[in-house]
């Protein structure tokens, strides 16, 4: 019972806190991480105990599908080779550094089993990732490469742990072997997401939009990575291929259980992210009293270990981006330029959070120096969160590595305008067609002007004459019918290379929202 009290009070001081973070211009994550930090001095307060095994099947699929909403496969592909080179490539090197730098300074402990702790500490946070590319509004480009990397290093990291920490157990390593395990997680966490977001799909046409789709979309991420894990596949990205398979749908049902969904997957994020890294900052002084030895040196241990994560990050991105950008402008001129300023703020957004502390905790209780492995993580949690968290708004501000707020305003208004003329062909597809009489389509538009004016787009000088036509069903038939065309034609504009699924989605999000008014 007193377990259950703390969390719902973490949970409680989430919701405080988070707008606090908001009106000072801090992630959340951070204010929350230094919150626990202060409550675990208090005498006699103590975390609660956690299960490890569900740790990662209870946190990590809400978290990762929260994110993955966010984004899109075109965003992916257009920008496959610089995610792929940190979430795959950095992540390994990340993992490899720390492992060999932990084996030289931690008598005793194997090289593997560093290797494990690499692993789990090379991953930036998802969720502080995409929390700060959008509040920090920056450039496009940037924003994609640091949520795609957010989303799938969590893949790799957690594969290569999972390897590390059996050949410790067993005592045996194959490199082969690992290679292997990695890519057919790969495989098998696709297959399994893209299986899972097809049946879903079928599902929610079968189901009404409210309760029950929405139950379903709230059931499915947690059901992906079970099976996927169970199938010895990579239940990240079976998450994530399910979030971006299942992102968007242009019909009222969709519409109407998007609505619900979205609002009920941003409290989940929030409660989930915040109780996670509070309970960081609460167990921390706990796991150090378990540590033999000095605390100093344990302390030294763990700063250093968080110096290597940062500079080798840096180390990486500076060579590789500087590369990928001259590959970029010799196929294509219309990427955006990636200086140094850019990649100085990439350098520095590789706040370590939710992932890495699963993974420490999901460690055998008889592994080799487990809870000195467990302090040295959290330690890199908190130094890049409070170091890199509390100052990457003062460097992008300093370096100027913002995107404008026009360019977006004018992609949002060229979306409207995109849906506004659906719509206008929609329904003249149905005058065409006889089926309805024309005073009552002529109201129809008339209600569709008002529409999107108070959405913001200009009227066009049309002066009709209001009609009163008292066919209210029909008028609210072609109503659905124009915005399942508008909804269509701003979905079609999300799969475009270059789109902005942070504008289409703010546009899809007022279609839907007028879709649950009356005519």
């Amino acid at each position: 019972m007193a377990g259950l009290t703390l969390l719902l009070a973490l949970a409680a001081a989430t919701v405080l806190l988070a707008p606090l973070a908001e009106r000072i211009n801090l992630p959340y994550p951070v204010v929350l991480l230094m919150f626990g930090l202060a409550v675990a001095f208090i005498p006699g307060m103590s975390a609660p105990a956690v299960n490890p095994e569900l740790i990662l099947p209870l946190v990590l699929p809400p978290l990762l599908f929260a994110a993955a909403r966010r984004t899109s496969w075109r965003q992916f592909l257009d920008n496959r080779r610089a995610i792929g080179v940190l979430a795959i490539a950095l992540v390994a090197v990340t993992a490899f550094a720390v492992g060999v730098v932990l084996h030289s300074i931690v008598p005793g402990l194997p090289l593997i089993a560093a290797i494990a702790l690499g692993a789990a500490v090379a991953p930036p946070d998802p969720v502080a990732a995409t929390a700060v590319a959008h509040k920090l509004r920056l450039p496009r480009r940037l924003r994609t490469v640091l949520e795609g990397e957010g989303l799938s290093n969590d893949a790799t990291s957690l594969v290569l742990y999972e390897v590390a920490v059996a050949s410790t157990v067993t005592g045996a390593f194959a490199p082969w072997h690992a290679g292997a395990t990695l890519a057919g997680a790969v495989v098998i966490g696709i297959l399994v997401g893209l299986a899972i977001a097809v049946a879903t799909r079928w599902l929610l046409k079968k189901l009404p939009a409210h309760p029950a789709g929405s139950a379903l979309i709230l059931v499915m991420p947690f059901a992906a990575y079970v099976a996927a894990d169970a199938a010895h596949g990579s239940g990240v990205l079976a998450v994530v291929t399910i979030a971006l398979g299942l992102s968007r749908y242009s019909d009222h049902e969709s519409a109407q259980t998007r609505l619900v969904t979205g609002t009920t997957w941003d409290i989940v994020e929030l409660l989930v992210t915040g109780a996670a890294f509070a309970f960081v900052g609460l167990e921390l002084r706990a796991v150090a009293d378990q540590v033999s030895g000095s605390v100093g040196a344990l302390i030294g241990q763990a700063l250093l270990i968080t110096a290597i994560v940062v500079v080798v990050r840096f180390l990486w991105i500076f060579p590789v981006a500087a590369l990928d950008e001259r590959i970029l402008r010799r196929r294509s001129d219309r990427a955006e330029p990636v200086g140094w300023r850019e990649m100085t703020v990439a350098s520095w957004a590789g706040m370590r959070g939710v992932v890495t502390l699963a993974a420490v905790l999901a460690l055998p209780p008889d592994f080799p120096e487990r809870e000195r492995l467990i302090f040295i993580a959290f330690v890199v949690i908190i130094a890049t969160m409070l170091a890199q968290g509390l100052t990457l708004p003062l460097l992008v501000k300093l370096l100027g590595v913002t995107a404008s707020s026009e360019e977006q305003d004018a992609q949002e208004q060229e979306l409207l305008q995109r849906a506004r003329d659906a719509g206008a062909r929609r329904l003249q597809e149905v005058r065409d067609r006889g089926d309805v009489e024309p005073s009552v389509i002529d109201e129809a538009l008339e209600n569709a002007d008002r529409m999107w004016h108070s959405m913001g787009i200009a009227d066009d000088g049309a002066d009709r004459e209001s009609l009163h036509v008292r066919d209210a069903g029909t008028v609210n038939a072609l109503k659905e019918e124009l915005l399942e065309a508008a909804r269509d034609a701003v979905v079609g504009a999300r799969a475009e290379s270059g789109a902005d699924p942070t504008v289409v989605d703010r546009v899809l999000r007022r279609l839907d929202a007028r879709g649950t008014t009356a005519a």
